[in-house]
Parts: C-alpha cells; sequence; structure tokens
C-alpha cells in the first residue's frame, strides 16, 4: 500500500504514503430521472491522457466519484457551526487545528475555492443531479507543503505536508459523528440555513434524504475503527499509519479482522517527486502493479468504485503521466561551498550512489535503480515493514476485492525500506521513513550519540546550517507547531542508517554539502 491520503464523505481519510481509507453510503434517491448512486461532474471526464489532466487531478479535483468521496457543502459547513470546539469555526480554522495547506484569502478570486477559503487540497464539485456542490479532496491535501527558510518561503506540489495531522482530523470527526446532536433533526435545519444564506440548491424533495445519508455514512464508517483512531489520535504531524489504516479497510470489505504487528508502523508522507523512477509508491516497496493503477489503488480503498474506473480510464494514466514529468524547482537558498560540494558529490557517488543513484546537476536523478535494503543491514527502526503481517498480505490479495475483475496491484511483505530519490533533499526534512531524524546534521551523527528526545519546531523556518528542521530542548514549554519527540519509542527510533557518520566528519560534512545541491 501507497504514501497519500483520501478524503471521504465526512472527510474520513487514509494518505499520496498514506493515512486510512474510507467507507460511506451513498447519496439516497434525488429524483425519479437520475441515478440514485452516481454522480458525474463534467470535470472529472477526460479525453485523453495528458499532463495538464493529470496536473488537475492531483492539484484540484481529485479523482471524483463524490457520492462516495465527498460531502455536501451545507452539511460540511454546518458540521463547523456545531463543533467549533473540535473542528474550528470555519475552514481556514481547520487548516490551522490540523496542519493543512492555507491558500491565500482572494475575495474577488475567480476561483471558487479559494473564494470559499478552503484549505489546499480540498475542492468544490458540482453534483450535476441536484446542482449541489460537494466537498472532495486532491492528492496535494497531504502532497503539497510551504518550504519556509530564513527570508523565504515557496509553495511546493508533490511535497510531503510536514505538518498535517490527519489522525488527529479523524478523531474530531469522529467525535462529532457520535455526538448527540449529529442526527438529521439537528443537522437539517442548519444546513437548510446555510445553504439558503449562499444560495446553494437545497431542494425540500431530496436534501432531508441527503443529510440522513451523510448522517448515517458518518456513524457507520467510524463506529468500527474506535480502537484505531485511540492508537492513532497522538500521531506526531505528517506522519500516518497506513498498515493499520489499511488493514481496518480491509477487514471491512472482507468482514473479518485483519492481524497488524502491535507496534504502529508510523511512516512519514513522503515526496512524490521520484515516481518517475520507481516501480512501487510505499516505503517497504511492498505494493507493485502498473504505474497507473498504482497512483489510484488507494482511491479504490478510499471508496472509489472500479465501476467509477471504468466509467473513466483515463485518470489514472493521466495522473501518473504528471507524477512522471512532475516539475520542481526548488534550490538551496543558502550559501553552498562549491570546492567542499564537488568533493561530496565524489564521495557521495562512491559511497552512497548504489542505494540512492546520481544525480544531474540540477538536481533530477540520472541514474537510480528501486531496491528494498534489509532492515537488519540499515539497522534502523523496524516497526513500519514489519507491520505487514502474512494476515495482511493474505487479506490484500485476496482475490474477493476486486470484485471479479482484474487484479492489477499485489502486496507483499519486503521486511525492508526503499532508499528514497533524493532530489531537494535539502527541503524535505524530517528525515527518514517516519521522519525519525529531523536534520542531515542529526544523520550525519553516530546514531549512539544522536539525540533521542527533542521539540521540534513545527512552524519555524528550516535550519539551513544543520540542514532541517530547527528543534529544541524537550523540558522548554511547547510554543504554536512545536511538538515532542521521542525517539526512544518502537516506530521512531533515531538509530540505524550510520553511514553519512561512518564517512568520518570531514567527509560527511562534503556529503551534506553536494545534497544542498540538488
Amino acid at each position: 500500500m501507497r504514501a497519500r491520503t483520501t478524503f471521504a464523505l465526512g472527510i474520513a481519510l487514509f494518505a499520496c504514503s498514506h493515512a486510512e481509507p474510507p467507507r460511506t453510503a451513498g447519496v439516497p434517491l434525488v429524483s425519479n430521472k437520475v441515478d440514485p448512486d452516481w454522480s458525474d461532474p463534467a470535470e472529472y471526464r477526460i479525453d485523453r491522457p495528458t499532463e495538464e489532466a493529470g496536473e488537475r487531478i492531483f492539484a484540484r479535483t481529485g479523482i471524483g466519484d463524490p457520492y462516495r468521496t465527498g460531502i455536501p457543502y451545507p452539511v460540511f459547513l454546518a458540521m463547523f457551526e456545531m463543533h467549533p470546539e473540535l473542528l474550528g469555526d470555519s475552514p481556514q480554522a481547520l487548516a490551522s487545528r490540523f496542519g493543512f495547506a492555507i491558500r491565500k484569502t482572494e475575495p474577488a478570486s475567480e476561483d471558487r475555492d479559494v473564494r470559499e477559503h478552503l484549505p489546499l487540497g480540498l475542492h468544490l464539485t458540482d453534483d450535476p443531479n441536484t446542482r449541489v456542490p460537494f466537498v472532495v479532496h486532491n492528492c496535494a491535501l497531504c502532497h503539497a507543503d510551504v518550504v519556509a527558510w530564513p527570508g523565504g518561503e515557496k509553495l511546493v506540489m508533490g511535497m510531503g505536508n510536514r505538518r498535517i495531522r490527519i489522525h488527529a482530523f479523524e478523531a474530531a470527526l469522529a467525535r462529532v459523528a457520535g455526538s448527540p446532536d449529529f442526527d438529521k433533526a439537528h443537522v437539517g435545519p442548519v444546513a437548510a440555513r446555510i445553504a439558503r444564506d449562499k444560495s446553494i440548491p437545497w431542494s425540500a424533495d431530496w436534501s432531508d434524504r441527503m443529510v440522513g445519508a451523510t448522517v448515517r455514512g458518518l456513524r457507520a464508517h467510524y463506529a468500527p475503527r474506535a480502537t484505531l483512531l485511540e492508537r492513532t489520535n497522538e500521531g506526531l504531524p505528517g506522519r500516518v499509519a497506513t498498515i493499520e489504516s489499511f488493514a481496518v479497510e480491509l477487514g471491512h470489505l472482507l468482514g473479518r479482522e485483519v492481524q497488524t504487528s502491535g507496534t504502529i508502523g508510523w511512516a512519514k508522507i513522503p515526496d512524490t517527486i521520484g515516481f518517475a523512477e520507481k516501480r512501487t509508491l510505499s516505503w517497504d516497496g511492498g505494493s507493485e502493479g502498473p504505474t497507473d493503477a498504482l497512483v489510484v489503488d488507494a482511491d479504490i480503498a478510499a471508496g472509489v468504485r472500479l465501476a467509477w474506473f471504468y466509467g473513466h480510464p483515463l485518470q489514472g494514466a493521466s495522473l501518473s503521466t504528471f507524477l512522471r514529468h512532475m516539475p520542481r524547482d526548488l534550490r538551496f537558498p543558502g550559501r553552498v561551498d562549491p570546492a567542499l560540494a564537488r568533493h561530496g558529490k565524489a564521495t557521495f557517488e562512491r559511497a552512497c550512489a548504489r542505494c540512492h543513484g546520481t544525480y544531474e546537476d540540477d538536481g533530477r536523478a540520472r541514474s537510480y535503480v528501486e531496491q528494498v535494503v534489509p532492515i537488519d543491514y540499515l539497522g534502523t527502526d523496524a516497526a513500519r515493514a514489519l507491520a505487514v503481517t502474512d494476515d495482511f498480505v493474505g487479506a490484500a490479495n485476496d482475490p474477493r476485492l476486486v470484485g471479479g475483475g482484474l487484479k492489477l496491484v499485489t502486496t507483499r511483505r519486503t521486511s525492508g525500506y526503499v532508499p528514497p530519490v533524493l532530489t531537494s533533499i535539502w527541503a524535505r526534512a524530517p528525515y527518514g521513513h517516519a521522519g525519525q531524524w529531523p536534520s542531515l546534521a542529526v544523520l550525519a551523527t553516530p546514531p549512539a550519540q544522536r539525540p533521542v528526545r527533542f521539540v521540534v519546531h513545527g512552524e519555524a523556518p528550516l535550519d539551513l546550517e544543520k540542514v532541517g528542521l530547527s528543534v529544541g530542548d524537550p523540558s522548554a514549554p511547547l510554543g504554536a507547531g512545536d511538538y515532542l519527540q521521542n525517539g526512544s519509542l518502537p516506530g521512531l527510533q533515531v538509530t540505524g542508517h550510520p553511514f553519512i557518520a561512518d564517512l568520518g566528519p570531514d567527509e560527511a560534512k562534503a556529503v551534506i554539502e553536494y545534497l544542498k545541491t540538488l
């Protein structure tokens, strides 16, 4: 299973390596003249696979199937009004609370998503059956971030969002869904008033049933997830419990419990920039298949129906075409010592390239061969790889999941991790499959000497000297955006990958100087 987040009815989730795949109830009959279980907005129809179409999917529309992956906008807004203590009182407050990328306020924008102050990654698509806008998600929800450094910042598409707290968001939604006032009698009038105030079509003929379906869908989604929510609610920003979340969904689909390891296998939301060089899209290389299928398999798990993909066969091809050619112009904004970087490049190509590949002067990968490196060799935290149990593999490969169709993606247990492509690595802290190392300076420190407990200043600009996140004293009070990281905990251990440190201080410094140039 791969790295990506999916936003489904009630904004349930998965994470474009991972959050949780949700299930939803379809919208009920809206009239005798339309399909009661199908919504096909024109913006999801693609005539031919192009980079432009793939970029729209990635950054704007998402995959689609809004009756299964969205929520009616008046109900969405009603949830803020009814439970600001859990979600905030607006989409902007929601973004701040849970680490979504906030768009700049432009009330006169021609883009409705911007005018409505939706965070990056959320989109309004109009249901052609009812003309009601549905809130849906796209890849940018988890795979876009603002990279900030002293004196500058840049929004980078494809960069894993290091601030998003997707499991805390889901826990808040579960509390909303379980509250006594989350029923048709309470939500309906609030949604109707909001629809009237915002001139949103909201016919009495079907709005009552639409609210009822949304309430039932959210309650049904979260009822069996109490244990998962309890285990993941305190997850660090930018991390997701990939395998555990998929296991819940697989269990739902197969009608049985799917066993995973007793330790959560936390995974950092990855950068998509290395997609073109890879055969898989997961930290452990455990999911394999055609790239056009890999880029949408999480959406199938999230509730998008196979019939939707059969009716829209060019979505996966368009998205993978875009990802194979995703642009990236992100040069290190600080000083680089050219001579030291040249020396570091030679050392890197001698000592590191066999795992991480070689690179052009502009940071693009020149030669990279994807491989799974065994945990025993890496010495890194094993929790993420070991979360993939034999039971999980059997469930993920169960032929019943494709409903008799062609199974394109297979899952295996690898017991190792895939070294990432390093393009713009200077901006991608924290490092490691679980984000266990806050900076390249820490990664270049002998494992036994690395700090184990530290405060991460999550909202601070990158530390260009240490090349990574700014950290502080774990005993100091937490400021806004700060969080405590305990590198002794299973799943986040800071041990392993001694290879830069083994080069010695001078060579390690040279390699880091070279990595700044990628």
